[in-house]
């Protein structure tokens, strides 16, 4: 048996059709990048405002404010999806 016929032999990932659990961990775990990544672009955004208005920017302090603000909804929405996530079986 070659290495070429002993992968061919391996399981794929299942069906991905609605409703199955595949899908769902797929769904899921798209959405926990998603966040993630919206979190890290807030946060940058929120310290370079942050720079701005130690170094006397014009209403700096409100564009930071508001990044936080977002900041706090995007962990929050990020903490759900991960605490919503089902179980992982090892």
């Amino acid at each position: 048996m070659t290495i070429r016929d002993e992968h061919r032999e391996t399981p794929d990932m299942g069906e991905m059709e609605r409703g199955t659990p595949q899908r769902l961990a797929a769904r899921n775990q798209m959405w926990g990048i998603a966040w993630t990544a919206l979190s890290v672009l807030l946060a940058i955004w929120s310290l370079a405002w942050a720079v701005g208005a130690a170094r006397g920017s014009t209403n700096a302090w409100v564009y930071c404010f508001v990044g936080l603000v977002l900041l706090a909804c995007a962990l929050w929405a990020r903490r759900s999806v991960i605490r919503n996530s089902p179980p992982r079986r090892l």
